[in-house]
């Protein structure tokens, strides 16, 4: 990435501020070089405080002073500000959406833009632990200034087809949210036999953790998870016991079941947010 250029930030959010920490700390711009735009005036004091970064109250400013633009408004706000910046992005400029449901096609069309990212980041990015995955169409310069900015908040992967962001949206996106809910459950049930809470807190992080290390390392050799829990479950022992408690609670059929409820919901956001542009047009 050529020097300077300017990142153009419209919703000043927790994941945008998130991206605009790591880049200052990691040197891949300067505070003159973020400009930040949102409505809510005491978010956008809070990051220009925070961060020194330049600020506007008009989007449109933003956008037209961005070499690189990041969307990051709630889906329901997108209809509205899509309007706002049409035709108001440089043509050379790349936009990056990390907006839910939000299509490319719904992108391109309500910005009249062409040079599209659509991205979906999770929740672990606040501590440079997360999953970012997206998609684009375009020359590979535009891909690696993707990776570069997405690196900034862990992990990132580029996937061909775009449903696989929406599908995404749901497993990594809502995932943090579901773990977490486990993680409480299981907090919950250590207290519930006894354990001290300050006890398990750590053990049940620490177990969770260790775990998934693992299972990541056993997956570089081929071996499925399927295959450490037999390797732990001793015919009549307590882990046996545990699994079967949580076979006959539908425990994989009620992951299931979240998973695709938040894949359904990141659908109908999409078909919501062409259903808007649509009216708008029309309106227009």
């Amino acid at each position: 990435m050529s020097n300077p250029w300017t990142l153009g930030v419209v919703g000043a959010g927790v994941m945008a501020e998130v991206m605009i920490d790591g880049i200052l700390d990691q040197g891949l711009l300067q505070p003159q070089d973020i400009i930040a735009s949102d409505h809510n005036p005491t978010r956008l004091a809070h990051v220009a405080a925070r961060h020194a970064i330049r600020t506007a109250t008009d989007n449109r400013k933003t956008a037209q002073a961005a070499d690189v633009l990041l969307l990051a408004v709630k889906p329901q706000n997108l209809a509205e500000v899509l309007q706002e910046l049409r035709g108001r992005i440089p043509a050379s400029a790349t936009v990056l959406s990390i907006v839910a449901g939000a299509s490319m096609r719904a992108l391109r069309t309500g910005l009249a833009h062409e040079h599209v990212v659509r991205c979906m980041p999770n929740l672990p990015c606040r501590v440079r632990r997360g999953m970012t995955v997206w998609t684009a169409r375009g020359d590979r310069a535009d891909h690696e200034r993707t990776r570069t900015l997405l690196g900034v908040m862990g992990q990132e992967l580029y996937v061909e087809h775009e449903a696989q962001v929406d599908q995404a949206t749901a497993v990594n996106g809502t995932g943090p949210a579901i773990v977490a809910e486990f993680v409480k459950a299981m907090v919950e049930a250590a207290a519930y036999i006894g354990e001290p809470r300050e006890v398990a807190h750590e053990t049940v992080l620490a177990t969770l953790i260790g775990t998934a290390e693992m299972i990541r390392s056993a997956g570089r050799d081929g071996t499925h998870v399927a295959e450490l829990i037999d390797a732990v479950t001793s015919p009549g022992g307590t882990t046996s016991r545990a699994l079967q408690v949580m076979k006959q609670g539908r425990f994989s059929a009620v992951v299931t079941e979240a998973i695709d409820a938040a894949h359904s919901r990141t659908l109908e956001l999409g078909q919501r947010l062409e259903a808007d542009l649509a009216r708008g047009v029309q309106d227009g």
